[in-house]
């Protein structure tokens, strides 16, 4: 084709028809700038269309890891009703004198889970290959972009509030509770299946004793109030997780 334009041109030249000739050169050169722009369309248009489809891949990936992090945030959620529940109960039996309405292995339960430190630990697989690899640009909807680049702020909010839980346990209520009774008598086939079969009767001792004991109202009543609040923020994440699955479910029904 080339050869066949250049023929055409010598041609006209050597007939002396230099007018002719700038004309279909630059007809010539036109046409060569409609080709490459036509080029750069279709390699824009392609690439669009490899950029679309990772971007659907992307979203599906992350839909499901949200929908993995909503679980996992209403197990964690459930622990804490559990722990909230567990005091309340332990004030209730407290403040009425009703120890003798509640079978012996239902007070160690309660006991227990007052003894419990839930943690959010969320799969973060998918968005923190797109932050670190610099794929972010994939996802096209801008909110949902702003919304993932905040959700480590969101998590690690919470993770504030378990971890006030979390080392007022260890370095508060497990002290006094080693100190002052038999955390064997206390916890002894409560969480695990096997059974060691301490004395009955010790057992009733240390869940009298515990209930007896003034000083356990204040740690009680702090664990119930530091769950309240991690609650609390559960909540404003579950909400957050909610919204963000919103938009990614718009985002593949388009």
């Amino acid at each position: 084709m080339i050869k066949f334009f250049r023929k055409i041109r010598q041609n006209l030249l050597m007939e002396n028809k230099t007018g002719k000739y700038f004309k279909y050169a630059l007809g010539e050169i036109i046409l060569v700038v409609i080709g490459i722009l036509i080029a750069l369309q279709i390699n824009n248009w392609n690439q669009n269309r490899i950029n679309n489809k990772q971007e659907q891949q992307i979203l599906l990936q992350l839909k499901s890891e949200f929908e993995e992090n909503l679980e996992e945030l209403g197990r964690k959620d459930n622990m804490r009703e559990k722990m909230i529940n567990s005091a309340e109960q332990l004030f209730k039996i407290k403040t009425e004198n009703s120890l003798s309405e509640f079978p012996l292995d239902t007070i160690r339960f309660y006991i227990a889970w007052t003894y419990n430190t839930p943690t959010f630990d969320p799969v973060l697989g998918t968005t923190n290959e797109l932050l670190s690899s610099g794929k972010l640009y994939l996802i096209t909807n801008n909110e949902l972009k702003t919304r993932l680049t905040n959700w480590s702020g969101q998590v690690d909010r919470l993770r504030e509030y378990e971890q006030d839980l979390r080392q007022y346990n260890i370095n508060n209520y497990d002290p006094f509770l080693t100190q002052n009774f038999s955390i064997k008598d206390l916890f002894e086939g409560v969480w695990q299946e096997k059974q060691y079969f301490f004395s009955k009767e010790n057992r009733v001792k240390s869940v009298h004793e515990y209930i007896k004991n003034q000083e356990v109202d204040d740690y009680i009543f702090n664990i119930l109030s530091l769950c309240e609040w991690t609650k609390k923020e559960s909540r404003v994440v579950r909400t957050y997780t909610n919204e963000f699955l919103n938009l990614i479910s718009q985002e593949l029904s388009k």
